[in-house]
């Protein structure tokens, strides 16, 4: 199948606080490579890549994501949300080397879900955890926050190691189309 067909095309959003490794999870999805230049997102950036999922027929389809990797810092609040109009899922990032980044997570949940006017899939995805030895936020944290805020799953990622990049993608895609 060529990179143009595909039976769904979703937006995306890529939120979190800025540093918690929005980017790099994007650019690992996208070219399979990471890179540990950390460029400050402005506004935002986009990128495109088909994935496979599964329908209500138990099909495979291809779906097409428009990924939107949102800027964090509080700076950006003004113009973000702009962003969010026609999302159909996100992928809400936290450094789990960080825990001023999973403490802001209801904010993002309440910005996104007052932009959209509605809830849509979220993957709560706890970036960095290659970083053994500096994590002072654990799984279990994690999997709390998913069930009090009835989010679609969780995910232990590393843009470094390419660990679970690829299913938090395919994750977002599959749970759009249903």
């Amino acid at each position: 199948m060529a990179e143009q067909d595909f039976t769904y095309m979703r937006k995306v959003v890529m939120i979190g606080a800025g540093g918690s490794g929005k980017t790099a999870l994007v650019n690992r999805f996208l070219t399979n490579r990471f890179t540990e230049d950390y460029i400050m997102t402005i506004g935002s950036q986009f990128a495109v890549k088909t994935v496979p999922a599964i329908d209500e027929n138990g099909s495979e389809v291809m779906v097409k994501l428009l990924v939107w990797d949102l800027a964090g810092q509080q700076r950006f609040d003004f113009i973000r949300t702009s962003y969010y109009q026609g999302a159909k899922g996100a992928l809400l990032v936290f450094d789990t080397t960080r825990k001023s980044t999973f403490v802001e997570l209801p904010r993002w949940l309440e910005e996104i879900d007052g932009a959209l006017g509605v809830r849509v899939p979220i993957l709560l995805l706890a970036n960095k955890v290659d970083l053994v030895d500096e994590r002072v936020i654990d799984a279990e944290m994690g999997r709390r926050f998913v069930a009090e805020n009835n989010l679609e799953g969780y995910l232990e990622t590393s843009a470094l190691t390419g660990q679970n990049v690829e299913e938090a993608f395919r994750m977002l895609a599959q749970a759009s189309i249903r």
